[in-house]
């Protein structure tokens, strides 16, 4: 005598299983943060230079703006001076990260960042010994 196997019907299973997944997975859609910092939040710029020229005391400077053609940079109000003071021995290829704290009420927009190298008795913006720029650098999002 032979016993008959008793058949399982896997749809409602695979029909439970699958919801689940789908809920789950929308659920991680709608709780994730969209890419970028909110204003208030910390950024850490890092930049990397190829300096050439003497040994000294300077300062970093990074500027957050917008990247125009021919080297022109406009800066956006209140995130134009972040300074962090380097020594630099003599030539050699140098790597900073400079910790920036985006001001509460920064537009929700994406931004260039511009580094440059100065001396202390320079005017921050105006003068520089060297600079690069990174485009798209940041994005800031809305405040929630």
């Amino acid at each position: 005598m032979t016993v008959e196997a008793k058949k399982v019907d896997w749809v409602p299973v695979a029909a439970v299983g699958l919801g689940g997944a789908a809920l789950a997975a929308g659920l991680y859609f709608f709780t994730k943060k969209p890419p970028g910092v909110e204003p208030g939040g910390e950024v850490q710029a890092h930049f990397k230079f190829d300096y050439l020229g003497e040994g000294g005391d300077y300062v970093l400077l990074v500027r957050f703006g917008y990247h125009r053609a021919a080297g022109w940079f406009d800066p956006e109000e209140g995130l134009d001076n972040f300074t962090l003071p380097v020594t630099l021995p003599g030539p050699d290829i140098y790597e900073f990260d400079v910790d920036c704290i985006l001001p509460d009420g920064t537009p929700a927009r994406t931004y260039d960042a511009e580094g440059s190298i100065l001396t202390p008795e320079m005017e921050l913006g105006q003068d520089w010994i060297l600079r690069v720029f990174k485009d798209k650098a940041i994005t800031v999002r809305e405040a929630e």
